[in-house]
């Protein structure tokens, strides 16, 4: 579908692709502005939609590179040797703070994707975040040790619980910083302390003490 805009010379799709990134970041799908894309990307309206089609697909487009360079990014920052999944959650946790202040832009473009596009566009939003969800969490829960896991938890439930836990705190952020993203964003160190006390009244209900 995208194959023209695939195809083009790395600069000027990297001005495009930088152009889309920074109107979408900076004010979301519903109110972002077509014409403002194609003047900072020196394009005309016209060529902009004969690759992409019409606004909701550009936006998905741009949403769908944004989650991969984030995937990307993750892979740049490995995971330790450890097998603790509670240790391996907290790296996680830190490797995305990591990569949300180093690209801000691309952070945007997520948490607008999340909190503010319009319900119709949230189910194909959705989709896409699973997809490479399916792809990437199984090398975070590999090999996982639990020998220290009480012996009445069953691995499975235990692993099942953690993932419903990051979804659930997810939505909690997602609810709280509706239409203050920027906000969500300076305060990702007193969210990353919120989230380390989650993760000890986790270990606490899983672990032998």
């Amino acid at each position: 579908m995208y194959s023209n805009f695939e195809n083009l010379i790395e600069d000027k799709k990297q001005r495009i692709l930088e152009a889309c990134i920074q109107e979408f970041a900076d004010k979301g799908y519903e109110k972002a502005s077509t014409n403002a894309i194609i003047k900072n990307a020196k394009i005309s309206k016209g060529i902009l939609f004969h690759y992409f089609g019409n606004k909701k697909n550009l936006f998905l487009y741009i949403v769908e590179y944004c989650l991969q360079l984030l995937i990307t990014g993750y892979k740049k920052y490995p995971l330790q040797n450890s097998k603790d999944i509670f240790d391996r959650l907290l790296e996680l946790g830190m490797v995305k703070l990591q990569i949300y202040n180093t690209n801000p832009n691309i952070s945007k473009v997520i948490l607008q994707a999340f909190m503010n596009s319009p319900e119709e566009l949230r189910a194909e939003i959705q989709d896409k975040y699973q997809q490479l969800a399916n792809e990437f969490m199984p090398s975070i829960f590999k090999d996982i040790d639990s020998s220290k896991f009480r012996d009445s938890v069953n691995p499975e439930i235990a692993l099942e619980v953690v993932m419903l836990f990051l979804e659930s705190l997810q939505g909690k952020y997602i609810k709280k910083y509706k239409g203050r993203e920027q906000e969500l964003l300076r305060d990702v160190d007193k969210i990353m302390d919120e989230y380390k006390e989650y993760v000890e009244v986790l270990k606490y209900g899983i672990y032998v003490r």
